[in-house]
């Protein structure tokens, strides 16, 4: 864990950012482009493999998700080792498809962006991996992201929301709420400490054992427990 943990950690380093792109948000938050801006990007945070292709105007041009729900419903939670092992299988072919979906190849975009934390050490370090793969063959910049600042910012993409704002992340062992002063700037005002809430719902969801009920065997726990008391008794 410690090696993985230092991987993430250098690619950190300033052989390995794109510093001018930083620098230039720091600097300039409300940051335009001469010409269109295209950054194909990837996430593997946690259980899903995912990747986009986006434009500096907040147009998804191309986009491709695998999911691996069906495989951690089986365990009845996620295994760290397991969602490792199905972004590797899935993330190339989920980076192709997201292309085929812009009608792009990966000399088309500026640059390759990649989740680099928070989430699970062993699914991130394959979304690095893969995205620095795609940055030197492409000779592209590449970005590392930390996905609760993407999370915080998305909003931007829709509507016309001006710095700083209040925002409250609901996102597994992650959760928080902040205030976002810029691009690159923000208050932290509380966080989850230790386990995601989720976590809590799918281990009251294993010892009821409603797995063992057909209609809620493709459910996470929380839904599968939120299904099942709408349907109680409240005066029992």
């Amino acid at each position: 864990m410690q090696s993985i943990c230092k991987t993430l950690q250098l690619s950190l380093s300033p052989q390995n950012v794109c510093k001018c792109f930083r620098s230039a948000l720091k600097n300039e938050p409300n940051l335009t482009f001469k010409r269109s801006v295209t950054i194909l990007g990837i996430e593997t945070s946690c259980d899903d493999t995912g990747c986009a292709i986006v434009n500096n105007e907040g147009h998804i041009l191309g986009e491709s998700l695998h999911s691996q729900q069906d495989i951690h419903l089986e365990h009845g939670g996620i295994i760290p080792p397991v969602a490792r092992d199905l972004h590797k299988a899935a993330i190339q072919d989920v980076v192709k498809k997201a292309l085929d979906a812009a009608n792009m190849k990966i000399a088309d975009v500026d640059a390759i962006a990649t989740t680099l934390k928070p989430g699970l050490p062993l699914s991130l370090i394959i979304g690095m991996q893969y995205g620095k793969h795609l940055s030197k063959i492409s000779k592209k910049p590449f970005i590392p992201i930390h996905h609760m600042e993407a999370h915080a910012l998305t909003i931007r993409m829709v509507e016309q929301v001006e710095f700083p704002f209040l925002v409250l992340l609901i996102s597994g062992g992650h959760s928080l709420l902040a205030v976002a002063q810029s691009a690159t700037h923000f208050q932290l005002i509380g966080q989850s400490r230790d386990d995601a809430p989720g976590e809590a719902l799918d281990k009251a969801a294993r010892r009821l054992k409603l797995r063992n009920i057909l209609e809620f065997r493709s459910m996470s726990g929380g839904q599968a427990i939120e299904l099942a008391a709408s349907r109680g008794n409240p005066k029992a």
